[in-house]
């Protein structure tokens, strides 16, 4: 009679459990990773004022005031403006995707007669493109009560994780056997690096281009300027996904006013991608993720599937980390380019 191997029937009915409890608690799991990302953005920060004798709690505390201070001062010069540019926005949306369909009709029939057309955009589109982003993002955070829930959340867990970094890292280590604690204590300095780089500069990044388009808009006398400059200094923090979001969304409104503005808004659009791509993602976010861009958009519109914009803010650092891992623990070794 053949004995069943017990030993591995235990270790894959564990895998099958961890997989089982991975899926049906994955909000949890979403809202602890962005509390990491917040946490590995901070954590330079507290290990400078340690140089200085200053405690992390205080440095965790003077972070968090120095953004809401940032955001209040700019909530009180900019939201007047940005709350009646969007109601207006709103508003005149479907009249202006009805011009854009008449401007585009125009040229339909001088395109036609060699053969070609162009498609025409609907308000309903952007409409349940815009409605299925917000559907998702709630349903990660079971609703707006669940939003503002999670987003507490998220902040006090990333200043427990800063404040208490070191003996939550010792605890994690002792859970492996003593064999691999050193390579595991070596690789969480560069994933915790490579994550907080990379939104530190991605969040500087996203502020400049936003200000330039902004500004340049402005300057070129598009409707909505400062609005559609403000979505895309937010929406930029999702790399591909933002910068074209808001290049419709400028495109669109100064095509109602002219063919020639439109070209124009279109090319300050390039030539911000080029002076982010040249030169602000270099400096500002520093190393790369080391991730194909296909990779990235593949992770982007997995995020977004699953839990709306909070999935794509996390899926870049979490494939990132993800890859840093496998990187050095696979890939190095074994030789593997």
């Amino acid at each position: 009679m053949t004995r069943l191997p017990w030993p591995l029937v235990f270790q894959v009915l564990g895998v099958v459990a961890a997989v089982w409890l991975v899926v049906h608690t994955w909000q949890v799991w979403l809202l602890i990773f962005t509390a990491l990302i917040v946490a590995a953005a901070i954590l330079p920060a507290a290990r400078l004022g340690e140089r200085y004798r200053v405690p992390r709690g205080v440095t965790v505390l003077a972070v968090y005031v120095g953004a809401l201070g940032i955001f209040a001062l700019m909530g009180r010069l900019l939201w007047p403006a940005l709350k009646e540019q969007a109601t207006q926005f709103a508003q005149q949306l479907p009249r202006l995707v009805e011009n854009v369909q008449r401007w585009l009709g125009d040229l339909d029939i001088f395109l036609l007669r060699w053969g070609a057309s162009l498609p025409a955009p609907k308000a309903e589109n952007i409409e349940a493109i815009v409605g299925t982003l917000v559907a998702n993002t709630l349903q990660a955070t079971a609703g707006v009560v669940g939003f503002v829930v999670g987003l507490l959340v998220i902040v006090v867990v990333a200043a427990y994780l800063v404040m208490d970094a070191r003996h939550i890292g010792e605890t994690l280590l002792a859970l492996l056997p003593p064999a691999h604690r050193p390579r595991a204590a070596a690789l969480a300095g560069p994933v915790l690096e490579r994550i907080g780089g990379y939104v530190r500069g991605q969040v500087v990044a996203s502020v400049c281009v936003g200000a330039v388009l902004a500004i340049g808009m402005g300057l070129l006398g598009v409707r909505y300027a400062l609005l559609i400059g403000a979505l895309a200094a937010v929406l930029n923090v999702v790399p591909f996904v933002g910068s074209f979001v808001a290049a419709v969304l400028g495109v669109l409104s100064a095509l109602n006013e002219s063919a020639g503005l439109a070209v124009a808004t279109a090319a300050l659009f390039w030539g911000t991608n080029v002076l982010e791509g040249k030169l602000l993602a270099p400096h500002f976010v520093g190393r790369a993720t080391g991730l194909h861009p296909l990779v990235v958009l593949i992770a982007l519109l997995a995020g977004v599937h699953l839990a709306g914009l909070i999935g794509a803010l996390v899926a870049v650092p979490l494939v990132a980390a993800v890859w840093e891992v496998t990187r050095v623990l696979w890939v190095e070794p074994n030789g593997t380019r």
